[in-house]
């Protein structure tokens, strides 16, 4: 019983680093939107750097949740999709975005 309170630790921690970086959330609902080449996402994420999110890009597929298709044309053309695990959170981030919307428009109690 123990172990599984480690592994389930363990993997608690991992999504939390995975999640820890302010753009994380913006660059998969981008991508959940279609949004799929990473001069697109930039270009809807106003103020997030190319290094930061090559940064996010490398750590979510890293993780498994996106699935990268490099195409041999010039230029070089990369784009990103979610699989079934990146479907997944991308569910839990809409949840997180209605709940934004909610709270956003409304006083703290």
């Amino acid at each position: 019983m123990n172990e599984d309170r480690i592994e389930r630790s363990e993997a608690f921690h991992r999504v939390s680093d995975v999640l820890s970086c302010k753009w994380t959330l913006a660059v998969l609902e981008a991508i959940s939107r279609g949004v799929s080449r990473p001069s697109e996402i930039q270009r809807e994420l106003e103020g997030l750097s190319g290094k930061v999110l090559n940064q996010r890009l490398r750590k979510l597929e890293d993780f498994g949740l996106l699935t990268r298709e490099a195409f041999a044309e010039t230029p070089p053309r990369v784009e990103y999709r979610l699989n079934e695990r990146g479907r997944e959170l991308a569910r839990v981030v809409g949840l997180v975005n209605g709940f934004v919307d909610a709270w956003s428009g409304s006083e703290p109690a």
